[in-house]
């Protein structure tokens, strides 16, 4: 089986979105994921919006999913209910700009509060209404609320705890498998088990085993060949995004393209 292997905008999040998608185009991706982090892309600016929709037609690129703004003061499972609002409104407004580009997918991270010193069971009920109320605006707009696999240490992290999160939400609602944070908590297997007729998407990126580097397939520990007979026994059909870091000195386009060429090699 061969996949769809798109690549995130935010790779450098110092850098403008419409200084990203050429570079994106020339390594090779005909599908991305927009970014959200500010000085990136700003989904609240109409203007900006219609002129990445416009960039994205001239490079011949489509826009699959949106990486909604997280962190902070904008969590899902915040126990002040005015920063969930303020989450749910940011990610309200980064699926109105999805659809003014195209795309479908509005990939969320249901919390990054650690675990620790927090009442966990309190703070998965927050976060399972907030996505409750998400999915319910997204359906409405024709679109695809996918919950991404949290990093191991974070509410949401461990397999039981997103299998809460999941249960009562409609079958619509997909899910976002993180390579980096299911190998970081060694639960690759459960989560796509988790999953299941859920699994809607893919963030891929590799590591060290100790820390989310976000490095690209095959400069890390992970099995790639296990990756993908997994994903080709759970019958995955949906794009899978590089979702990187900063090549630091090496320049954008000749990292994403090694990046992008390797993961096809990977992933084939």
């Amino acid at each position: 089986m061969s996949w769809r292997i798109g690549i995130s905008t935010g790779a450098c999040t110092h850098l403008p979105i419409l200084q990203v998608l050429p570079d994106i185009r020339a390594a090779g991706a005909c599908g991305v994921e927009v970014g959200t982090p500010p000085n990136h892309f700003d989904p609240w600016d109409e203007q900006q919006v219609l002129s990445v929709h416009q960039a994205l037609g001239d490079h011949g690129l489509e826009a699959v999913s949106i990486h909604t703004p997280f962190g902070g003061l904008l969590d899902l499972a915040d126990p002040n209910s005015h920063h969930r609002h303020a989450a749910i409104g940011a990610t309200l407004t980064s699926s109105t700009a999805l659809k003014r580009l195209g795309g479908r997918l509005v990939v969320v991270h249901p919390s990054d509060r650690p675990r620790h010193d927090e009442n966990v069971p309190a703070r998965l009920a927050d976060a399972a209404r907030s996505l409750a109320l998400l999915a319910d605006n997204c359906a409405s707009a024709e679109l695809t609320l996918v919950v991404e696999s949290p990093l191991p240490h974070l509410i949401g992290g461990s397999p039981d705890e997103f299998a809460v999160l999941l249960k009562d939400l409609p079958a619509a609602v997909g899910v976002c498998l993180d390579t980096g944070h299911t190998a970081l908590g060694k639960h690759w297997h459960r989560f796509v088990e988790i999953a299941g007729a859920r699994l809607a998407h893919i963030h891929a990126n590799d590591n060290r085993g100790s820390w989310d580097d976000h490095l690209p397939p095959g400069e890390g520990h992970l099995d790639w060949p296990e990756i993908g007979r997994t994903l080709h026994a759970a019958q995955f059909t949906g794009w899978i995004m590089l979702e990187l870091s900063c090549p630091g000195t090496t320049p954008l386009r000749e990292y994403l393209t090694r990046a992008y060429a390797r993961a096809q090699e990977l992933l084939r």
